[in-house]
């Protein structure tokens, strides 16, 4: 970890000293959160964090359409639970969360874009593979067709910030995790998507394959299986302010078991104080005929209960808006409803709300506040949660 940290380091002083320009910035962030479980107003759990994330961007090339852009941070974790037995535990996390070298270039009057190094990828759904990786990103544009290809890898990623599903469904864990930076679960994950924009009434649809692949690392994964994903997409405006995206995902783990992800969202935009309203829906096949269903690679959490489930035998439906009363502030609220698919039978799992409120006093501080509740089926899945947060950009 010495060793890739010095040699980040390095190549940010090469590149930051040998460029034209370079712009530096900073952020401190405080995140202040009290969670309360099973439907009881008592003995909540704490969640403090206090993070710093600087960054820099610099042109590589005279005309600075290559450029080189990096971002770090460091963050204090805090959890006190109240109660008669309550612990409390501390930790710090490093991390590199951006090292990215990028460029454009035009052949034939068509565009070309070319990424490497550390950024985050997510396949069209974003809900199979949603999170920073180690490697390449390339895409062609021309009027009627954009074709991209991407290969990463996930085995050099802070376990700390990022979790990888293995094909079981299981948030992969190391056996002894190390303090400050441990390595998550190792997979190399490749893409190719090809888009038809506008191709009929301002309709777009794309296509995408995926497949991740468990390879050697430095965690101590031991797990030999590979998925394949394909995605279909179809997106575009019903009406001038009225829009939709349609998506279609076919997972298939180790050659044999296969699950299915679907999702409907409709978006209208508003010109009355920028108010949107949304609809979304979300399917995802659960165990049925030894298959474990839907399995995708990041973890993403589908709803706000206790035990954060991933999308994995559920199904999701609610409504979400949002407007900006007044200059600077922004206010949001949605709800859904939650169903869990059991192999012979469907049941409700839970309801959950949700309102939150973002104010930009000035252009470089904001506070946020938000409020969410789940009423579980049962009520040890059930959790009330209040945050409070605020950003300064140095």
């Amino acid at each position: 970890m010495k060793r890739l940290s010095g040699a980040i380091l390095s190549l940010a002083v090469l590149l930051g000293t040998s460029a034209f320009a370079y712009d530096f910035s900073a952020i401190v962030a405080d995140s202040t959160k009290l969670d309360f479980y099973n439907g009881k107003f008592e003995d909540p759990l704490l969640k403090q964090s206090e993070k710093f994330i600087g960054a820099f961007t610099t042109p590589v090339s005279k005309d600075e359409v290559s450029k080189f852009a990096a971002e770090a941070t460091v963050e204090h974790k805090l959890e006190k639970q109240f109660g008669d037995d309550g612990k409390t535990e501390s930790s710090i996390i490093f991390d590199c969360t951006l090292f990215k070298f990028s460029t454009s270039r035009k052949i034939n009057g068509n565009g070309l874009d070319f990424s490497a190094g550390r950024f985050f990828y997510s396949d069209l759904s974003g809900l199979v593979v949603a999170q920073p990786n180690d490697g390449v990103f390339a895409k062609y544009s021309t009027n009627r067709v954009e074709v991209s290809v991407y290969g990463g890898y996930t085995g050099l990623q802070n376990v700390k910030n990022v979790s990888v599903i293995t094909s079981n469904g299981k948030v992969w864990a190391p056996s002894d995790e190390k303090d400050f930076y441990d390595f998550t679960a190792p997979y190399a994950i490749g893409s190719l998507c090809v888009s038809l924009p506008y191709v009929f009434k301002n309709q777009t649809i794309s296509f995408e394959g995926l497949c991740a692949v468990n390879v050697a690392g430095p965690a101590d994964l031991e797990d030999d299986d590979s998925r394949i994903y394909g995605t279909v997409n179809l997106t575009g405006p019903l009406s001038e302010k009225l829009f939709y995206t349609i998506n279609g995902t076919l997972g298939i783990t180790d050659f044999d078991k296969i699950g299915l992800l679907g999702s409907l969202g409709l978006n209208y935009f508003s010109t009355y104080r920028n108010a949107v309203l949304g609809f979304n829906a979300v399917y995802a096949s659960g165990e049925k005929d030894d298959s474990v269903g839907f399995v995708g690679v990041t973890k993403v959490a589908a709803c706000l209960s206790k035990d954060e489930p991933i999308y994995n035998g559920l199904f999701k439906m609610g409504l979400s808006g949002s407007i900006m009363p007044v200059e600077k502030l922004v206010v949001s609220a949605g709800g859904d409803m939650v169903y869990s698919l059991l192999e012979d039978s469907t049941e409700l799992y839970g309801i959950q709300v949700s309102g939150g409120a973002m104010y930009k006093m000035y252009s470089d501080l904001n506070f946020s506040l938000s409020v969410s509740h789940f009423t579980g089926k049962y009520k040890d899945a059930s959790r009330t949660e209040i945050a409070l947060g605020l950003a300064l950009a140095l």
